[in-house]
């Protein structure tokens, strides 16, 4: 019987007035494709393998394509045609709408939207070369009942595509939390790159049995992890979330503790509850019962995972550190007077118990609202070793390059948009020649596409892993990465770079903030696929030194976006003894400096005099070369932040 293989199916987007490929097996014969009104022939190969190329000509839809060979037909409905992206990359590219509810309420309840159409390839992966199709592939357009599936990035940057261009645009949306990059490249690109390491990574788990013998052998030293935890935790074995507040108030176990907090106390694994008293009135009380809307419990973002009582009723629980708490209260739990929440924290590493600042820790509606910050009471129950590690199977080298990218080759696309980095910045310095390479690599294999692929490279937001970097002494490896992906970018032709370095949370690794993503990533595909006149962000152009300033220029106007402050911010010298070591040491001074708009595109720095005290000599000038900028000031007239940089002097 005839299989279509790739991602074709029913609700797909077909690249508008460009050679598409549709392919697959099982046919005898001869093999016909009809589509609007155009029909294509050809003839099965003696295994069954057919390819058919024909040109879905302009924007529209909804259309019906229709395949037949002998007694056999397909028939794809609700296909449409107009420009087809490639969305890709980590967590940031992956993260569903569903996460970012809250954020954009609005957007949840629109209308059906035919022009915003998605597939979500399955996480999957594989070593054993490219895979050609996605089992039971399904396109979705957006809609009430189908948005929060869909990537936020890759929404939001449809959205302005498909407002820019008129078109239906379809997001072909490949991306898994967590992945380094060169779990999407090919192994052919990290042999022309000489990188042994990885090759050698990909080789140890192609060995026959070796994933099965690891994944057995982590299940069992985790699920005996897990028993001796929950074995030893008082806490579950007394039943701690039933105890009430006031029965624990007065026992010197427990602890007085403020949230929002870090907790060192755990020096590797373990346990640790939490409980706080809440006072409600009856008044409140019967805000929160009587209102048609859920009760929510938000309880920031937690590390390392969580589950929570009110009353001794559960709520909830996260099973990792990254997403927001956001539970629901059932309706009948809530009493007037005494209340308690109880908080039950494991922790399964080095890295402390930890309640990010600047989060909502609260139990509200719209109209009533009880703070869960302050004042908090803290038991340990237990403390174990370590957990044993797990490996990501899926993020090894090429494993997702194979199974997730490599059915898509065969679908016309007009692009590639590139969310990741975050899980590469230990090695900022080799990220810019990998980048370049999967870029050629997959200009390479997306054979339907344009000739020099137009691909958007998101650069890194600001975060500062929960802490402000001014209590991190200025750390830099989010900066780095930032600059290699710069590099690779202008280093290679037809690619861009959507700035983001004033967008971000210090406090969340995932930014629900994706409608800014898909804002400047849509301007840079605007420019680099389609032709619009839309000025990238400013970059520095060149640079002058004198005695007591230093002047900078940038390769368009700009202008200060913050009328508050009495000058340009980020801005800071580097003054060491350590010759040329690029990373900031024991042996280097950071001394802030601010800066004027002298000129359409200038700024000067003066030179502190505190430098001249120092002793050191000035090595560098840079601007916003941190993980985290707290103040972002300069910016194009078109509103994008001028690019971070890093000068020798």
């Amino acid at each position: 019987m005839i299989k279509v293989l790739g991602i074709y199916a029913d609700g797909m987007v077909l690249q508008r007035n460009k050679t598409n490929c549709i392919f697959g097996d099982g046919a005898k014969g001869e093999v016909t494709l009809s589509f609007r009104d155009t029909t294509a022939k050809t003839t099965a190969q003696a295994d069954g393998r057919w390819k058919i190329e024909y040109n879905p000509g302009e924007a529209g839809g909804p259309f019906e394509l229709k395949l037949t060979s002998g007694t056999d037909t397909i028939t794809f409905k609700d296909v449409w045609v107009g420009e087809v992206w490639v969305t890709s990359g980590q967590s940031n590219a992956q993260l569903p709408m569903d996460r970012l509810r809250y954020s954009y309420p609005y957007e949840m309840r629109l209308p059906k939207d035919n022009n915003i159409r998605m597939i979500t390839i399955p996480i999957t992966y594989s070593y054993d070369g490219p895979k050609d199709t996605v089992e039971n592939p399904q396109w979705i357009c957006a809609s009430p009942e189908t948005i929060a599936l869909m990537s936020g990035t890759g929404y939001f940057f449809a959205k302005y595509l498909t407002a820019e261009l008129g078109v239906p645009v379809g997001i072909i949306n490949a991306s898994q939390g967590g992945s380094p990059i060169t779990s999407w490249m090919s192994e052919e690109s990290l042999k022309d790159l000489g990188k042994a390491n990885y090759l050698d990574q990909l080789n140890k788990w192609r060995e026959p049995d070796a994933v099965k013998n690891q994944m057995e052998k982590e299940l069992r030293a985790g699920t005996e992890w897990a028993k001796n935890l929950d074995a030893t935790d008082t806490g579950i074995r007394e039943h701690w979330e039933n105890l009430s507040f006031q029965e624990i108030a007065d026992d010197s176990l427990w602890q007085t503790c403020f949230i929002p907090n870090n907790f060192y106390d755990l020096k590797e694994g373990g346990v640790c509850w939490f409980k706080k008293e809440l006072d409600i009135s009856p008044a409140e009380l019967a805000g929160f019962t009587f209102s048609h809307e859920d009760i929510r419990l938000w309880l920031g973002v937690i590390v390392e995972s969580d589950r929570v009582w009110v009353n001794g009723i559960y709520c909830g629980e996260t099973g990792y550190c990254y997403p927001p708490r956001r539970y629901v209260i059932p309706k009948d739990v809530l009493r007037p007077g005494k209340n308690t929440i109880t908080i039950r924290v494991v922790k399964t590493n080095q890295t402390p118990i930890r309640f990010f600042e600047d989060k909502t820790y609260a139990i509200f509606t719209s109209k009533e609202r009880l703070s869960l910050d302050g004042e908090w009471k803290k038991r340990i129950s237990c403390d174990v070793p370590n957990r044993p590690g797990s490996t990501f199977f899926e993020w090894q080298p090429t494993a997702l390059y194979n199974s997730m990218l490599a059915p898509a080759f065969n679908y016309a696309v007009a692009g590639a948009l590139w969310y990741q980095g975050e899980s590469n910045t230990w090695g900022a310095f080799e990220y810019a020649d990998l980048l370049k390479a999967m870029i050629t690599d997959w200009r390479a294999r997306f054979v339907y596409a344009p000739k020099n692929m137009p691909v958007v490279v998101v650069q890194l937001p600001k975060w500062g892993d929960g802490y402000k970097d001014e209590q991190r002494n200025f750390p830099e490896d989010w900066a780095w990465l930032r600059k290699a992906q710069a590099d690779a970018v202008a280093a290679t032709e037809n690619t861009a770079l959507a700035s983001m370095v004033d967008a971000g949370e210090w406090n969340d690794l995932h930014p629900e903030d994706k409608i800014v993503v898909g804002d400047r990533a849509s301007r840079e595909a605007l420019r680099i696929a389609y032709g619009q006149e839309n000025a990238p962000a400013p970059q520095i152009k060149d640079f002058k030194v004198s005695a007591d300033k230093v002047t900078v220029r940038f390769d368009q106007e700009v202008i200060m976006n913050n009328s508050e402050l009495v000058g340009v911010e980020g801005l800071y010298f580097v003054c060491r003894r350590d010759g040329e070591m690029p990373f900031a040491g024991p042996d280097s001074l950071h001394i802030k400096a601010r800066g004027d708009v002298t000129g359409p595109d200038t700024i000067e720095i003066e030179i502190p005099s505190q430098i001249k005290e120092s002793g050191y000599p000035v090595k560098e000038l840079r601007y916003l070369w941190t993980n985290c900028p707290e103040f972002v000031t300069l910016y194009s007239k078109n509103g994008l932040p001028a690019q971070p940089f890093i000068v020798r002097l």
